[in-house]
């Protein structure tokens, strides 16, 4: 009985395997671009300057140590091999040479810090780090709002251009609604899933990744799970009530939502500013992107991991209380 609507999501998500494996190929060209400038020690290769010395040990634990001395720069780096867990580089300078102080930078798995003592700098740069599935998430949440949007007016589309009441039997309207549903929060878990697979392989490309699924990341996971759904909901519900008018609902939601955020912002410095900035504050509370918070903040990390409950809480009962909404109207319009 939802033969048409898992077609919607089977020609979506053919969609989205394109777009997602025209970047792996991107990927790969700027890999083949980039090949000579991959190796770590391409970072650091204008250290090897005339007059360095170059050692190389094998400590205990079998790692290769590659040593650059250069006295006369007053310059010395140290090449930890780990192989398979990537490269310890401790780079030693003149303060004068470095580039910044305490300049701490993560990109991926690669991990940057800098910190001064006197006139010394020392640089640490740390490679194949594990990297947090946040940020995965992130490009997955971008990718499963918009699959939302697409398939977020199954009942609209079936109202549209049908007479006012259609026969049903055997199968009741609730079943019928509950199993569009089900196939569109398949497609929209699906369209994550195939956006976070084309980043690890878009990332095996430059590096041996690992992923961090613990802390904050695992909460990202199950956050970019619920919230991409309870928005789907949202406009399912909206769509099917203004069913006549369901496209110009999907066009205008996201940028409604993004005013209405923005306006949550305005400080209260007058009366009007007040009323404007009370009355998108509780408009704003039924957006389940309200709740989403993916920013790292070390310093709140514990007060977010603390209200991660209740914030789950409100994605999931948006998705129920909105879900019921439209399944309750489109058992109303018999269409």
């Amino acid at each position: 009985m939802n033969y048409v609507e898992w077609l919607r999501v089977r020609n979506c998500l053919r969609i989205v395997a394109i777009i997602l494996a025209i970047g792996v190929l991107l990927a790969v060209i700027l890999r083949i671009s980039l090949t000579r400038y991959m190796s770590p020690e391409s970072w650091i290769q204008h250290f090897h300057e005339p007059g360095t010395v170059v050692t190389h040990v094998t400590l205990p634990d079998g790692t290769q140590r590659t040593i650059w001395d250069n006295v006369r720069q007053q310059t010395r780096v140290v090449i930890d091999d780990r192989g398979y867990s990537g490269k310890h580089i401790v780079v030693t300078e003149p303060a004068s040479r470095a580039h910044s102080e305490h300049d701490n930078v993560a990109v991926g798995s690669v991990h940057v810090s800098e910190s001064r003592s006197g006139s010394i700098t020392t640089t640490v740069i740390d490679t194949n780090g594990s990297v947090p599935m946040l940020y995965y998430m992130a490009f997955a949440d971008v990718v499963a709002l918009i699959v939302a949007m697409v398939l977020a007016a199954p009942f609209a589309r079936e109202i549209d251009g049908h007479l006012e009441v259609a026969l049903t039997k055997p199968v009741s309207r609730t079943r019928y609604a509950l199993g569009v549903i089900g196939a569109d929060v398949v497609g929209i878990v699906a369209a994550s899933c195939m956006t976070v697979i084309a980043l690890y392989l878009c990332q095996l490309l430059f590096e041996s990744a690992r992923v961090d699924f613990s802390g904050v990341n695992a909460r990202a996971v199950v956050m970019g799970i619920a919230a991409p759904l309870a928005w789907y909901a949202l406009l399912c519900a909206a769509t099917t009530w203004f069913n006549r008018s369901y496209v110009a609902v999907l066009v205008a939601a996201l940028p409604v939502a993004i005013v209405i955020g923005a306006l949550t912002l305005v400080e209260p410095t007058n009366v009007v500013a007040a009323i404007v900035h009370q009355v998108a504050w509780i408009l704003s509370r039924f957006d389940p992107w309200t709740y989403v918070q993916l920013k790292i903040d070390s310093s709140t990390m514990n007060a977010r991991a603390e209200t991660f409950g209740w914030r789950l809480s409100l994605e999931i009962l948006f998705f129920i209380v909105y879900g019921a909404l439209a399944v309750f109207k489109w058992q109303r319009v018999e269409a």
